[in-house]
């Protein structure tokens, strides 16, 4: 209990103090946005919740792409909340609201919602409370879409090949094979659909540089300072051994979608 402790206390100071420049570090990626989309039959007038919101970057996709009616925003971090209600409104978006809550226990009504999403976000929940809470919350026919990146994918990234220890700090996350098992766990639930991402990615090393100092994933926050400090300086001649061009640096990023669907 005292590590879980830790995890947790670690992960609330880290995504506070990222909150403000979380989006402009995070990548948005709008191929699952289309395909939901195109899952959904175009159905409009939908209300959802976005868990674990993060920054909205992907609340504000789906109020624009997804004719989502009201979409409830739901953090467990009250400053990536208010960064959230600030960059919604920003770019004008009304029929929202922002409500701090785990994953485990979201203060909504029993079938009062049409779908549920979490992008980038199931590694940070306890995953069997979260469905079996989220199952409840939805209405017979309603989907949850769950977007993430596999281990398997994550050891094919540029920080899984590159840098120090990433793959054994981040054990957080899923393979399919155990998503599969838990979804079968929550016995209103069962998988619609899987459909995998790949996206090709270029940048400098300046920039990867700056994206792991300023915490592109938590799971840099998992470092020790001195630990930090190492792994980035091995990370650097690492990339510059394997990559003729600092500039133009290319690498295949990989995720998961799966949507869920409540039977009636």
């Amino acid at each position: 209990m005292v590590e879980m402790f830790d995890t947790q206390q670690c992960m609330s100071e880290h995504f506070s103090e990222v909150a403000a420049a979380y989006n402009d570090l995070r990548k948005t990626d709008l191929e699952p946005l289309v395909f939901i989309r195109g899952m959904l039959n175009g159905n409009r007038g939908l209300t959802a919740a976005d868990i674990g919101c993060g920054a909205g970057r992907y609340c504000l996709e789906m109020l624009q792409q997804l004719g989502i009616y009201h979409l409830t925003c739901i953090d467990n971090n009250e400053s990536m909340l208010r960064e959230t209600s600030r960059y919604l409104r920003a770019a004008g978006a009304t029929n929202f609201k922002t409500v701090r809550a785990s994953a485990e226990d979201i203060p909504l009504s029993n079938d009062s919602l049409d779908c549920i999403f979490s992008f980038n976000a199931i590694h940070h929940f306890d995953l069997v409370r979260f469905l079996q809470n989220a199952a409840k919350i939805i209405r017979d026919g309603g989907s949850i879409f769950i977007y993430t990146r596999l281990r398997s994918q994550n050891a094919k990234n540029i920080w899984g090949r590159y840098f120090p220890l990433f793959l054994e700090k981040e054990n957080r996350l899923y393979e399919l094979s155990e998503l599969g098992e838990i979804v079968n766990s929550v016995t209103s639930l069962a998988i619609e659909c899987i459909k995998r991402f790949k996206y090709r990615r270029v940048t400098s090393l300046s920039r990867l540089v700056e994206l792991a100092q300023g915490g592109h994933y938590s799971t840099f926050s998992l470092y020790g300072k001195s630990e930090f400090e190492a792994a980035m300086r091995e990370f650097q001649r690492n990339i510059k051994r394997s990559f003729y061009d600092l500039e133009r640096i290319e690498w295949f990023d990989e995720n998961t979608l799966l949507m869920l669907v409540k039977e009636t």
